[in-house]
């Protein structure tokens, strides 16, 4: 059965991907490996770019509007056991969890589309706008 691996918190009800920002002279490449490890404690076996996300939206805290691009990857992983070793911005701990993927519209998953994940097809990349 094929799985996403996913993150929750201590202090938010819903899940979502692994990831986060691009530090200053760092490549997306070299992103994605320093997150996903830092995260799940593994290596990269495979990965291709699969999503890029344009979310415009509204800041529920300081109003301010932001204009959010979003790269989403295909990632296979090399060791088998996760473990999850991260703690949020906003101080809360994190907790790794697989979802299967044919019962994702079962779940409060972040963003929405990603619970369509099998329906985009796998060769091409995908460019999705939500406002």
């Amino acid at each position: 059965m094929k799985k996403m691996l996913v993150i929750t918190n201590s202090k938010e009800n819903y899940y979502y991907s692994i990831g986060g920002r691009v530090q200053m002279n760092e490549t997306m490449d070299q992103a994605i490996e320093r997150e996903v490890f830092e995260e799940t404690g593994c290596h990269i076996l495979t990965k291709r770019l699969g999503i890029i996300h344009e979310n415009f939206f509204t800041s529920s805290v300081t109003n301010e509007k932001y204009h959010e691009i979003s790269m989403y990857y295909y990632v296979d992983l090399k060791e088998k056991v996760v473990e999850c070793l991260s703690i949020n911005e906003f101080g809360s701990e994190e907790s790794l969890v697989w979802l299967p993927l044919k019962e994702l519209e079962k779940f409060d998953l972040r963003p929405d589309f990603l619970k369509n994940i099998l329906s985009y097809e796998k060769t091409r990349i995908h460019h999705l706008v939500t406002e």
